[in-house]
C-alpha cells in the first residue's frame, strides 16, 4: 500500500510577504538604485500585485513617508551629547547631511510633503532636545531646524546634480569678470564647501539665538 501524501497546508502563510517596513525598505532600495519609484515597479521588486499595496498603505505619499522612515533606520543619528550650542549645531547638520547622500532620489519627494513617519519625528524630536539643552529659546528651535534640513538638503542636492553651479566658456570670460576670478581663486585654493557651509550655519544661528 502506497503511503498517502501529506495534505498541503491551507490559509495564511506563516510569515505575510507584504508589510510596512517591507514596503518602506524595497521602496528605498528602488529609489538607490533605480533613481525613481513607480508603484508597478515596486509591487514587481517585492513580488505581488499592486493592489496588495492598499491593505497597508493609503497611496504613494504614504509610501515615500515609509522610505523615508527606512532611511532613518538605515543611517541612525550619532547620539548627540551635551554639548554647546556650536557643536549642537554641527552634529544636527552632519547628521542630516550623512542620511541624505544615502540616497538622493528621494529628497525632492520627500521635500513635497510633511515629515509624518514615527522613526523621523523621533529622530527630529532628539534633535529639538539637544537645541533646548544648549539654550536654545523655545521659539527659535524649529526654525533652527528647517535652516539646517534645508542646508543639508541643499548641498546634498548641488553635490549630486553637478560639479560647479556657474558654466562659464572661456571666451566669456571677460563679460563676467568678477564671477569667473573668483572660481578661478577657489580652483586655486581649494574650500571644503560642506566644512564652509557648517561655519556659515554655525556662525548665523549662533548670533540670531545669542541675541534673541
Amino acid at each position: 500500500m502506497e503511503p498517502t501524501s501529506k495534505p498541503s497546508r491551507l490559509g495564511r502563510p506563516l510569515s505575510p510577504r507584504l508589510s510596512r517596513q517591507a514596503i518602506g525598505r524595497t521602496a528605498l532600495a528602488m529609489l538607490e538604485e533605480e533613481g525613481s519609484i513607480s508603484l508597478p515597479r515596486l509591487a514587481e521588486r517585492l513580488g505581488v500585485r499592486q493592489s496588495s499595496f492598499y491593505k497597508h498603505v493609503t497611496g504613494r505619499q504614504e509610501i515615500i513617508e515609509l522610505a523615508r522612515g527606512a532611511l532613518v533606520e538605515r543611517v541612525p543619528a550619532p547620539e548627540q551629547r551635551t554639548g554647546s550650542l556650536d557643536d549642537v549645531i554641527r552634529q544636527t547638520f552632519d547628521a542630516l547631511r550623512s542620511a541624505y547622500r544615502e540616497v538622493p532620489a528621494l529628497l525632492p519627494l520627500m521635500l513635497a510633503q510633511p515629515v509624518s513617519h514615527p522613526a523621523a519625528l523621533a529622530l527630529y524630536d532628539r534633535f529639538a532636545a539637544a537645541f533646548e539643552q544648549a539654550g536654545t529659546p523655545a521659539h527659535l528651535i524649529i526654525p533652527a531646524l528647517e535652516a539646517l534640513d534645508s542646508a543639508a538638503i541643499g548641498a546634498t542636492l548641488d553635490a549630486y546634480t553637478m560639479e560647479a553651479a556657474w558654466n562659464i566658456g572661456d571666451e566669456d570670460q571677460s563679460r563676467y569678470p568678477h564671477l569667473s576670478a573668483a572660481q578661478e581663486a577657489v580652483a586655486a585654493k581649494h574650500v571644503d564647501r560642506f566644512a564652509f557651509l557648517a561655519d556659515v550655519l554655525s556662525a548665523g544661528l549662533r548670533a540670531t539665538i545669542d541675541d534673541a
